[in-house]
């Protein structure tokens, strides 16, 4: 008995030995990745926890809320309540770099930095241009020209008269006067809040030579009331002594799509799939068509503006929790690649920020995808400052004054 006994006993011990590799086997480090609501990191998950064998743990909060959470949480210097990995709008990389929210990830993503498009690599570095990185651009958007060719058709308007300022107006005239009696306008033109600088002022002052801010000392100052930005801006005003009636409300590109507009400046958001739903890419693109915003002349470059997301890491988890630390640069790195950034892209439908992606696969997903391309890499980007939404909310009130008020452009901007 005392044999059967110790036998028994010797084979449990081992059984629980062996249970207890397998748990600690099973047990995968975890990285916590923050970003903002919608945005959608999920539709790579699984693909970069079976490249890197760790558990993700994707959490999302809606826009305004990731901010203040971000700002708290790492103002707290808790390493027990900050995630890993956290995507940050890209307007706000100067506030929260200034702040020492993130880690400097220069040596982490500079070799791998190469590929992506000017705007999004020197985008990633604050101060701009600066060589320090504090993550990379993950996706991004592009303003364009969307119109609808048998509305343009029906109206004798050129496609190519879109492509120049002086000619973009008088389409514009002859679409509206055409197409009005039917409920359609003929260009739409966004006055609706802070964000129609992007649209209808910062391309403009781009392509024209000009710049939003410029360094000195260190510091930013404005450099948008410039010849370039009085260009800009009186271009603005002719199009609405033109009859191009400036809208005060906006509803993203669903009027669009309800053909309630023939000539649409805005975000290429406005084609996609969720604008049209249950359509796909190749059928939006026989029913509507793209062209670069207009130049002032032959020869300029259409410039537009890109937004984004940059993925990044608290500083905190870098300089308080090395291991974390270890673990998520490999998950970073790991979203970083080519092969898993395509997969994303392909998903959500999104414009890539960089050139070594497999577009031949994103063909069949984005629509009028080698365009976007070609706009993106030539696409300029916000400045990051800390104080960006004043800057922001100035030009909008200069742009309001000069349009609905009839104050000279040049006056507008002082």
């Amino acid at each position: 008995m005392k044999g059967v006994h110790r036998w028994f006993c010797m084979t449990l011990v081992t059984v629980l030995l062996v249970a207890g590799v397998g748990v600690l086997a099973a047990q995968k480090p975890v990285v916590v990745v923050w970003q903002s609501e919608g945005y959608g990191l999920e539709a790579v998950e699984s693909l970069v926890e079976r490249l890197t064998g760790v558990d993700l743990k994707i959490q999302e909060f809606p826009y305004g809320e990731l901010r203040s959470k971000l700002q708290t949480t790492l103002l707290a210097q808790d390493p027990d309540v900050a995630p890993d990995i956290v995507m940050v709008d890209s307007i706000w990389l100067g506030e929260f770099a200034e702040g020492g929210f993130l880690a400097d990830l220069t040596d982490v993503v500079a070799p791998v930095a190469k590929d992506w498009f000017w705007a999004f690599r020197e985008g990633s570095q604050w101060p701009p241009a600066s060589g320090r990185y504090y993550g990379l651009w993950y996706d991004t958007d592009v303003r364009v020209t969307f119109y609808w060719p048998d509305l343009l058709q029906e109206a004798g308007v050129n496609p190519g008269d879109l492509l120049y300022w002086d000619t973009f107006i008088a389409a514009s005239q002859k679409l509206k006067a055409v197409l009005a009696k039917k409920g359609i306008g003929g260009c739409w033109l966004d006055m609706a809040g802070s964000w129609a600088p992007d649209f209808e002022f910062f391309p403009y002052l781009w392509q024209e030579g000009g710049e939003i801010l410029v360094e000195r000392d260190g510091k930013f100052e404005p450099a948008f009331n410039s010849e370039a930005g009085v260009k800009a801006l009186q271009f603005l005003v002719d199009r609405v002594k033109g009859g191009i009636d400036p809208q005060t409300e906006t509803f993203w590109g669903d009027d669009f799509a309800q053909r309630k507009w023939a000539v649409f400046p805005h975000g290429n958001w406005a084609a996609s799939e969720s604008r049209f739903p249950g359509t796909t890419p190749q059928e939006r693109q026989q029913r509507i068509a793209v062209l670069p915003l207009p130049v002032s002349e032959p020869g300029k470059t259409p410039i537009t503006l890109a937004g984004g997301w940059i993925m990044s890491m608290p500083a905190l988890i870098k300089d308080k929790a090395p291991k974390r630390y270890e673990t998520a640069v490999r998950v970073l790195l790991t979203f970083l690649r080519a092969d898993v950034m395509t997969e994303y892209y392909a998903a959500l439908a999104r414009v890539p920020v960089r050139a070594g992606v497999d577009r031949a696969e994103l063909s069949k997903s984005i629509e009028f995808f080698d365009f976007y391309m070609k706009i993106a890499s030539v696409a300029r980007v916000r400045p990051a400052i800390p104080e960006w939404s004043q800057v922001s909310d100035a030009i909008f009130q200069a742009m309001s004054a000069a349009v609905f008020q009839g104050v000279d452009p040049k006056k507008a901007l002082d």
